[in-house]
């Protein structure tokens, strides 16, 4: 035999070795791990991928067999999470000095620089950016705020579940953050409702609360915010799903068609308006004011009253520089590539609202906002830390508003301000939904009993005089 065939040989022996090879060890540490259990458990783990495994239906497109069978293979190929988890390490520690060192020079040597500070554009009704500053960031806006399309016959690409500084903060995509911990159970939807049963009883506080409303004659709006990565998702880390409908719309859904709870959860309308504009803070878990306002304007609108479109608003772009997934990972902001939020350029109101702060001026816990040329309505609104970029698109609006921080619960100014309103709005994060929103509608389901007493009271007493 020459020396060409031997090294051809030995060349498809291999190949042979390395196809074959690791099918065999699988189907042995496979077989072996029926008798001794534990050893599958290192090799085939829970990757914490955000799609389900491949399967092959009953009918096949015979133009996309290959295909089919390939995807097929791909999620049960041997070692296939070791192989996967590699990649992910890999690529983890690439990019952050690429992030951080080579993008940056290769942008300096093959851009312009871009003035940040002072970028002011203005939105057709298309959505298109037409006034900028200069070429450079007008490229840069339209594509970097496009929405990511996704095919769903390409492949993938994995990213690790990586926590900044070992705090609960999550390391995204793009160097986005996200919060952890009480999130992701939601977010997988590890967290959520398995029947209607189980929704039904768990929205008996909201049909107590109604129901007393509709008694005492006061109008009741529960709103539901969507967690930044329900909106931005293509930035998380790559995890499991286990139900795709989350547990917000399953609620929503039910409320909706078997009650008539006034209950928003307002993430369909969100994504609209993703593909031109940013909607939450890359380093904090809040809306920015572009998604406070499209949230205000669908809650005015669940109140009958008339609001302004957003492309209508003539916006800046600012740098960010309070953002809380920064201090609760200890780090700097400084760390990271510098981000931007939206300020409202003439969003302004024409009646000069009375703001008058009822607990501390510098937390503004609590205030009232008297507004001559308002509705004549009282509105009550009491919710967590994402109602404060909704403030300043709702304070003009009413003759009377009223803000609260559900901290406040059990103070007598605040009760005797549900007492007086039209309009009672619990406005909770979708985290802080489960804790506190059935805690809020039982404290004002007391007040408003306390209220309906008074008003017997007061009734029986004028009649019996009259």
């Amino acid at each position: 035999m020459s020396n060409k065939k031997v090294q051809n040989f030995i060349y498809i022996l291999i190949f042979i070795v390395l196809i074959v090879g690791p099918m065999v060890s699988y189907s042995i540490l496979n077989k072996i791990d029926s008798e001794h259990s534990g050893i599958m458990n290192v090799i085939d783990f829970n990757l914490n991928e955000k799609r389900n495994k491949a399967t092959l239906s009953e009918t096949i497109d015979m133009s996309k067999i290959t295909y089919e069978l390939e995807k097929y293979y791909n999620d049960r190929v041997p070692f296939r999470s070791i192989l996967i988890t590699a990649k992910r390490n890999i690529d983890a520690s690439i990019e952050r000095p690429y992030k951080n060192s080579i993008e940056k020079k290769l942008l300096k040597l093959f851009s312009k620089r871009i003035e940040r500070e002072s970028v002011t554009h203005v939105v057709k009704e298309d959505g298109k950016i037409i006034k900028c500053m200069d070429e450079q960031v007008e490229i840069f806006l339209n594509h970097a705020l496009a929405k990511n399309e996704v095919d769903p016959y390409e492949d993938t690409i994995e990213f690790p579940l990586k926590y900044l500084n070992d705090s609960k903060v999550i390391e995204g995509q793009s160097d986005w953050l996200f919060l952890g911990e009480i999130n992701i159970p939601y977010y997988t939807g590890e967290k959520t409702f398995s029947s209607e049963k189980e929704i039904k009883e768990y929205i008996k506080p909201y049909i107590k609360l109604k129901e007393k409303c509709d008694k005492v004659n006061k109008n009741l709006v529960i709103m539901v915010c969507p967690e930044k990565e329900e909106i931005y998702p293509e930035y998380m880390p790559t995890l499991d799903i286990k139900d795709e409908i989350e547990r917000p719309i399953k609620l929503r859904d039910y409320i909706a068609n078997n009650t008539d709870i006034t209950y928003i959860y307002p993430k369909e309308e969100l994504l609209k308006y993703k593909k031109n504009y940013l909607l939450y803070r890359k380093y904090d878990t809040h809306w920015n004011p572009v998604g406070a306002y499209i949230a205000a304007n669908i809650l005015k609108e669940s109140l009958g009253i008339e609001t302004i479109p957003l492309k209508k608003q003539k916006l800046k772009k600012v740098d960010v520089v309070d953002a809380d997934l920064i201090y609760y990972a200890n780090t700097n902001i400084e760390n990271l590539p510098h981000t931007f939020t939206y300020k409202f350029l003439n969003y302004k109101s024409d009646h000069n609202p009375d703001k008058i702060f009822i607990n501390d001026p510098v937390t503004q816990d609590s205030y009232t906002v008297h507004c001559a040329e308002g509705e004549d309505r009282k509105v009550f609104l009491i919710g967590d830390s994402f109602r404060e970029a909704m403030e300043e698109f709702l304070n003009k609006d009413f003759k009377e508003f009223f803000c609260n921080v559900y901290l406040n619960m059990g103070k007598k100014y605040v009760a005797e301000e549900i007492k007086r309103a039209d309009d009672i709005v619990i406005l909770i994060v979708e985290r802080n939904e489960e804790l506190l929103l059935p805690k809020i509608c039982q404290y004002i389901y007391d007040v408003l009993g306390e209220y309906e007493n008074e008003l017997r009271e007061f009734f029986k007493k004028n009649s019996k005089e009259s």
